[in-house]
């Protein structure tokens, strides 16, 4: 067995949409050699200020729906051993993606089956370092539906949102979210070190309390 971490890390002004603040960390304790030749230890400790909708994470229905369900009302078995299909669909900025689309990467790297995660590989996580980042290709209204008529468990992709973020109308947030219930990890990085399209993902999110979303230690294991 082999496992692939696709998670970001956390730091101090790392990448965020332009929505979110800046992630701020600093240290409320540090190292001190002096303190730790004369007590025999010394103390670390990090503060963050920052969203649950940054790094690798995972969006809960109620991001989007007041009646939607929080990232802790889920069970820990719904993201573990995840059966998961990847499809490479390369994407420039602002890159669509239509049903289509879909359907003829499916013809390359193998068709979607219920109960599967997708994840779509568009490559803008080779930009996640860059300010072309937040330009994240998107999902069209129709893809989040084909997506969800084929009965898939959760969504994936590379970039900060699965829809234009150029615009303020979010279809494929409401397709997937509010009517279909279907939870959706942004963020996703390192695919290309994936040499499979179909593995198991685990992607436990952090327990957050009536949470709309929750990072998550993406990884993909692969037999």
């Amino acid at each position: 067995m082999r496992m692939i971490d696709l998670s970001t890390e956390f730091r101090d002004g790392m990448p965020k949409p332009p929505s979110a603040p800046r992630v701020e960390m600093r240290y409320i304790l540090q190292h001190s050699a002096e303190e730790e030749a004369q007590k025999g230890f010394t103390n670390k400790m990090e503060q963050f200020t920052i969203t649950t909708h940054v790094a690798t994470h995972i969006d809960a229905p109620s991001h989007f729906s007041m009646n939607g369900k929080n990232i802790d009302e889920y069970p820990v078995d719904f993201f573990y051993m995840v059966p998961t299909l990847m499809l490479n669909l390369d994407r420039d900025v602002y890159g669509e993606i239509n049903a289509e689309d879909i359907k003829e990467a499916e013809r390359k790297f193998g068709f979607i089956e219920e109960g599967d995660m997708v994840i779509l590989n568009t490559g803008a996580y080779r930009r996640y370092e860059d300010p072309d980042y937040e330009k994240s290709p998107y999902l069209t209204e129709d893809a989040a539906q084909y997506l969800a008529d084929r009965r898939i468990v959760m969504a994936a992709i590379d970039s900060f949102t699965v829809d234009d973020p150029r615009k303020k109308e979010k279809p494929a947030h409401v397709v997937l979210l509010c009517q279909h219930a279907i939870p959706v990890i942004e963020c996703v990085v390192n695919l290309g070190e994936i040499p499979v399209h179909r593995f198991k993902t685990i992607c436990m999110p952090l327990k957050v309390k009536n949470g709309s979303g929750a990072y998550t230690r993406m990884v993909a294991v692969l037999d």
